[in-house]
Formats: structure tokens, C-alpha cells, sequence
């Protein structure tokens, strides 16, 4: 951004409280804009019996599921399943425990993988760009700078599982390939 630096975000400088008040909202988007190898999380979620069918808002998915509290974004719930994500609760049509794959808050910094940490910087900067920066172009190029960071970040990540569909699903066929047999 072209500042001068902060020493950490304890400070208190306005700069340092602005990045810290500012750095869960940078942390949170970043981990929602990609299933992350690091903060991925699976779960079964047990019905909430508190809420059965006649409490629930939706008589095609009568059956709720407390998300867990670390959720950032959900991500996939099982085969098959009518679903419905309202607020921080799963509305299903499943009665028995469901299962999830979901994007969970990482909050230990150091734990994340250097190229993330350098894309959630510039995330930072960008929702800080408005404030700091004055020059529209500086902040285009810091937009640019961020969607470069991310895409390193997720080629980095990329191997982390294998290549075969998760959800037991083939791949559609290729109609080129087909074509051409």
C-alpha cells in the first residue's frame, strides 16, 4: 500500500487497529474462497431434537443440524440429501446423523501455509485500500495483486488429495473424446 509498515498489529497506531479490527474479516474471506487442505473439516451432525417437524420453517425438511461453530463455508453435504442452509442450521430431509465437508476457521496464523498468509495480507490491504490509498489505479493493482496471491496459493494446495471424484460420482463423459473414437 505503500505505508509505512506497522511493527505488529498491537500497536496503537490508527494503522495497526484498523489491520487488526480488519484481519478476521481478511482471514474469513480468503478461507471462503477455496476448499483449503488446511482447514477443511468433515463431520457427521447429529439432529437437533429440540426442533423437530412441526417446529420446523420448511415441511420438506423437516429435520435440523446445528453447524459446527468453526464453519466458515459449507462445502458439500452428503449424496442424495435435500438440504437447506439457514442462518447457522441445515434443514434436511435426512432424520439420521449427517455428514458434511466444510471450511473451518483457522486461527492459529502460523499453522497456515506462507503462500495463504501472503494472499490474506493482500486481502488486507485491499479492504484497507480505501482508506490508505488514494490513487484508484494502486488500488486496481492491489485487486490484481491479491487474485494472483490466491491463485498461487490454490496451485500450492492443489495435491492434496487424490484425483478421483470425492463424492463417488463419475466424471461426465467427455463427448469430444467419444466423438472421436
Amino acid at each position: 500500500m505503500e505505508l509505512s509498515e506497522i511493527s505488529s498489529l498491537a500497536d496503537d497506531s490508527p494503522k495497526a487497529q484498523a489491520a487488526a479490527e480488519q484481519y478476521p474479516k481478511a482471514l474469513g474471506i480468503c478461507l471462503s474462497k477455496y476448499d483449503w487442505s488446511f482447514a477443511r473439516r468433515f463431520a457427521k451432525l447429529p439432529q437437533i431434537a429440540e426442533i423437530n417437524a412441526a417446529q420446523s420453517p420448511d415441511p420438506d425438511l423437516p429435520y435440523a443440524y446445528k453447524m459446527p461453530g468453526d464453519c466458515i463455508k459449507l462445502r458439500l453435504v452428503q449424496r442424495g440429501v435435500k438440504w437447506r442452509l439457514d442462518d447457522n442450521y441445515l434443514f434436511s430431509e435426512q432424520a439420521t446423523n449427517l455428514s458434511i465437508r466444510y471450511t473451518r476457521r483457522v486461527d492459529d496464523e502460523a499453522k497456515l501455509p506462507d503462500l495463504f498468509q501472503t494472499a490474506v495480507s493482500y486481502q488486507l490491504a485491499v479492504i484497507l485500500a480505501p482508506k490508505y490509498v488514494g490513487a484508484r489505479t494502486k488500488r486496481a493493482d492491489l485487486k490484481n495483486d491479491l487474485y494472483d496471491a490466491l491463485q498461487m496459493a490454490k496451485e500450492d494446495d492443489r495435491y492434496s488429495a487424490s484425483d478421483d471424484s470425492w463424492d463417488g460420482i463419475d466424471e461426465p463423459n467427455d463427448w469430444v473424446a467419444e466423438v472421436c473414437r
